[in-house]
């Protein structure tokens, strides 16, 4: 029962992120929803089903969007890890605790995707890192944080 639960979340997340999202972006910086997916597997149920749930909603992602197929199911997958690293300590699950692990996960996702998807251009790395990753990642904690202010205890399983 608990993986129609999840193909449920998912679907409606890439639902939002192929609808809504485009909406919201500025100027080609969005959000990105179905990592937060990802971050509420990991922090409920560890790193193995976060990276199978991150690499299953990557290569969804990759199918619909991107040319190098494969690489957003690499950094979710890897995101995925970073967020399931954390439900395996014995840690109390705050506001505070919360922000760390979507930024933590949220920065591994945008290091790994825009690093990768701009190697050959002629894009300097700092460029990349000022125009790409660091914005993804703000956006991504920002709307990881209202995810968690609209839906309190959301993100780690309680209500």
């Amino acid at each position: 029962m608990r993986i129609f639960k999840y193909i449920l979340m998912f679907g409606i997340l890439t639902l939002l992120q192929t609808t809504l999202i485009p909406l919201l972006s500025v100027q080609d910086i969005y959000p990105d929803l179905l990592l937060i997916g990802v971050i509420i597997t990991g922090i409920r149920h560890g790193s193995t089903p976060a990276i199978l749930a991150g690499c299953l909603v990557g290569f969804v992602q990759d199918a619909a969007v991107t040319q190098l197929y494969g690489l957003s199911s690499l950094a979710k997958a890897a995101a995925g890890f970073v967020a399931g690293y954390f439900s395996r300590e014995k840690v109390k699950y705050n506001f505070l605790v919360t922000l760390g692990v979507v930024a933590a996960t949220a920065l591994t996702n945008s290091i790994i995707y825009q690093t990768i998807y701009y190697f050959n251009s002629n894009a300097g790395a700092g460029w990349v890192i000022v125009r790409y990753i660091l914005p993804h990642f703000v956006y991504t904690v920002v709307v990881g944080i209202i995810v968690n202010a609209i839906w309190p205890g959301g993100l780690w399983g309680k209500s």
